[in-house]
């Protein structure tokens, strides 16, 4: 069978073996979706929780909770618990280490427990959090090797991380992409057309050769449309955990676009592949607030056509997700207060609308959250 997501020859299992051709003929009804319209909101994480809004908070805390709940005699929005199956197979697309943890945790547990399969999959090392660098490494003018050192303990600490929710290491997949450059990959470095592009702050232009699942795979999106098409079309998991395109950080924002693309690509050679696709989201203005029991929807966003789905933690589930982000050690140094935020009673999510995403595109959707450029290490 010709896998028509892989460009390349593969080494993988017969159904994958073959030559991809991202050329295949679109239809005129294969649109991409709307592209998100305000910058407005872009979210820094290192003082976000300083621009808290105190009084909404209250007033949201002090509102009743339900698992299941109409909204309509509290005003909080619409949820219902999430149905997990037994043997579920979950795919978790986590932008950097911790992603994981801080949103699908508790699902990660629940669909173990229903005798599941997991899987996550690391787009990237988040090896370019410069004050992380800094403190971590004990530099006070990163280099591009420290920036690479710097991701590699960021592997560890998911490895550790997945191993207290019961997660083998063999289930773990880091694709190695350039962290706060996955954006970028969707318009002006998409193809072979121009330059792969290179990391400011480790000065690659590809993944680790440990890290590439496609053979001769750069940075370019076309390529880590290829990576995740190639993973989804091999696990066919009935469940895969994925940022929402609204999430405030430009990878977490790209990392719906990719994998949208991905599953489109899968579809177009297997009909009948489905998964259950929930979106999470972890950046929004000063969601969530510190001081209530349940994660609570952020306000003014829609949930979309499902409404939100939460799953209930119980304490045991609870305490082990907390000692799960635990593990990343280097990020609880720097910001515990927003891990641990997520360390609460339940978790959120919610499906997407009826979507068909092709990648490239003209206009970058996530371009609002970007970091400004950083100048390239040396």
């Amino acid at each position: 069978m010709k896998a028509a997501w892989l460009r390349r020859p593969v080494l993988y299992p017969t159904e994958l073996r073959a030559s991809v051709n991202r050329s295949i003929p679109r239809t005129s009804s294969e649109t991409v979706a709307n592209p998100v319209e305000s910058a407005s909101a872009l979210l820094t994480c290192n003082v976000q929780m300083s621009l808290r809004v105190v009084a909404l908070a209250a007033s949201l805390a002090a509102l009743p909770i339900a698992a299941t709940d109409d909204g309509a005699s509290t005003g909080v929005p619409r949820t219902q618990t999430l149905a997990i199956e037994d043997g579920a197979r979950l795919l978790v697309i986590s932008p950097h280490p911790d992603d994981e943890v801080i949103a699908a945790g508790g699902l990660i547990q629940r669909v173990r427990t229903a005798h599941g399969d997991v899987r996550v999959v690391y787009l990237t090392d988040g090896e370019s959090y410069q004050a992380g660098v800094r403190i971590e490494e004990h530099v006070a003018d990163p280099k591009s090797s420290d920036y690479r050192v710097y991701g590699v303990h960021r592997q560890h600490e998911a490895r550790a991380a997945l191993e207290a929710l019961g997660v083998e290491r063999g289930a773990l997949t880091f694709l190695g992409f350039p962290n706060d450059g996955l954006s970028r990959l969707m318009t002006t470095y998409w193809s072979e057309r121009r330059n792969a592009f290179v990391s400011p702050y480790t000065r690659r232009d590809r993944p680790r050769p440990s890290e590439i699942v496609v053979p001769a795979t750069r940075y370019r999106g076309e390529d880590l449309t290829q990576e995740l098409a190639a993973i989804i079309g091999s696990f066919h998991p009935t469940m895969l955990a994925v940022p929402r395109k609204e999430d405030q950080h430009a990878d977490h924002c790209a990392a719906w676009y990719f994998t949208a693309d991905a599953l489109g690509d899968v579809r177009r050679v297997e009909a009948d592949f489905h998964a259950d696709v929930l979106n999470y989201v972890i950046h929004f203005n000063s969601w969530p607030f510190e001081d209530e029991s349940a994660l609570l929807p952020p306000p003014d966003l829609p949930a979309g056509p499902s409404g939100w789905l939460t799953v209930p933690l119980t304490a045991a589930e609870a305490a082990r997700k907390r000692r799960a982000l635990q593990k990343y050690e280097s990020q609880m140094r720097m910001m515990d207060w927003f891990l641990m935020t997520f360390a609460r009673r339940n978790e959120l999510f919610s499906r997407p609308p009826a979507f068909r995403i092709v990648l490239p595109i003209a206009r970058n959707p996530c371009a609002a959250f970007a970091e400004p450029a950083a100048p390239r290490a040396k």
